[in-house]
């Protein structure tokens, strides 16, 4: 994430990129929290769903499973070599924690924590020489939501707040016109791969007047979905090159899924530090569910 983080675009770039010029690289922390691309041409479609619709049944399919676990890898390609990341992901309901560290070729490291215990979801960001820590009350977000008659297409505004892969998927949804879909198969087993492409709102909200991307963020992606259970297993974000072909910018991964497995409560205990003040971010997620003007 979010991955994730996959989902804040303009919250966690500002602050990432003070790590991008302090080392003059492009930390995976940013890609993280700010990629959401699609591939703008398609191979195949399979005829049997629509891309959008598959979309939506792998999203409900996670939501189904008591719990989510899984290792989390990157391979970065903003760097000449690439370099890789590791970390891990835990889900149960509305319990998280996802986990991951990076280590720049120059030995800047940084990583981010989300955790959450069906009440509150913190996030810890730790840079070089800095931490911030913030949260969100989850349980006062959801009684928002059930007591009043929200708009539909503010529904996904609830996903964003909770995090972890629905919020990938949800913002996978918001920001792209997915077209095509086709089956492939992978260490002998099926996947389906999802493709399609920025919708114009966000291509001129991120490609700007004269239509070119920044250099951290992608022009295309693939989703690749596990076929018997819809879990989406890799992301692989790509780069439009001038010779027109598309190069992985970065290179996610689930390994090692397991679900449905056991889990220890005590694995969503969070303490922040203690040099650090937290943020209270839960209104900012209630103004998007309650724009002002609807309250007047």
């Amino acid at each position: 994430m979010h991955l994730w983080q996959i989902r804040h675009i303009p919250n966690v770039a500002s602050n990432l990129r003070r790590l991008f010029d302090r080392h003059r690289s492009h930390t995976p922390l940013a890609l993280c929290g700010t990629l959401i691309a699609l591939f703008t041409t398609s191979t195949s479609f399979a005829q049997s769903a629509k891309p959008t619709d598959y979309l939506k049944a792998a999203q409900q399919a996670i939501g189904q499973h008591r719990s989510i676990r899984a290792e989390v890898v990157e391979t970065v390609g903003l760097t000449d070599p690439p370099f890789k990341l590791t970390g891990t992901y835990l889900a149960a309901g509305l319990k998280l924690r996802l986990s991951y560290q990076s280590k720049l070729p120059s030995g800047a490291a940084g990583s981010l924590t989300e955790v959450c215990d069906g009440e509150r979801l913190w996030s810890l960001t730790e840079l070089p020489g800095s931490k911030r820590v913030t949260r969100r009350d989850i349980r006062q977000i959801l009684a928002a939501v059930e007591s009043s008659r929200m708009k539909p297409e503010r529904a996904a505004a609830v996903d964003l707040a909770l995090g972890g892969l629905p919020a990938l998927l949800t913002s996978l949804q918001r920001t792209m016109d997915f077209d095509a879909m086709k089956e492939e198969t992978v260490d002998q087993r099926g996947v389906i791969v999802l493709q399609g492409k920025w919708n114009e709102e966000w291509l001129g909200k991120l490609a700007g007047k004269k239509g070119e991307f920044p250099p951290h963020l992608p022009e295309a992606v693939r989703i690749y979905f596990a076929a018997d259970t819809k879990f989406p297993e890799r992301l692989l974000y790509l780069k439009l090159q001038p010779n027109k072909k598309y190069k992985p910018l970065l290179d996610l991964q689930f390994r090692n899924v397991v679900l449905d497995g056991p889990v220890d409560d005590r694995e969503f205990d969070f303490t922040p530090p203690e040099n650090v003040e937290p943020e209270d971010v839960t209104r900012q997620y209630l103004d998007q569910l309650f724009p002002s003007e609807e309250k007047k």
